[in-house]
């Protein structure tokens, strides 16, 4: 089912109406930033109703440019006091220094670009620890 190609739509019902779609350009518009235009992309989409979604390839592609994006233009605004190390975060969170950098090219963890490194936000990591205590309390 990885790479399933669809034929009827599972939005709308209609039949035989999916088409793969390659090489498509969104425009995404993420709260607070400027617009982000994604080039690339490819995925199915239905001829009847509009719907359809990315490919997962597609959808990796927009959260990585997504976060990279929002990390450019935090940097202008986010004061070093605020930055963690890779390290400090992997403690806090208790993963690996290679998780952290996997959550930040998921666009699960935000960071942003200070002096060529990514460096995670201290305040996102506390919530993050909080909220991964949480669930390991509750399994």
């Amino acid at each position: 089912m990885r790479k399933k190609k669809w034929t009827n739509c599972p939005s709308c019902g209609a039949r035989k109406s999916m088409q793969a779609r390659k090489n498509l350009t969104e425009r995404v518009h993420p709260a607070g930033y400027p617009p982000l235009d994604i080039k690339g992309l490819d995925g199915q989409f239905c001829e009847s109703c509009g719907e359809g979604f990315w490919s997962l390839k597609s959808e990796r592609r927009i959260a990585r440019l997504l976060a990279e994006h929002m990390a450019r233009h935090d940097a202008t605004r986010v004061v070093a006091a605020e930055l963690a190390s890779v390290q400090e975060a992997a403690k806090a969170m208790q993963v690996t220094v290679q998780g952290v950098h996997k959550m930040m090219d998921e666009g699960r963890l935000r960071y942003v670009f200070a002096g060529g490194s990514r460096l995670p936000i201290r305040k996102d990591l506390k919530d993050m620890a909080k909220t991964r205590h949480r669930s390991l309390r509750h399994d």
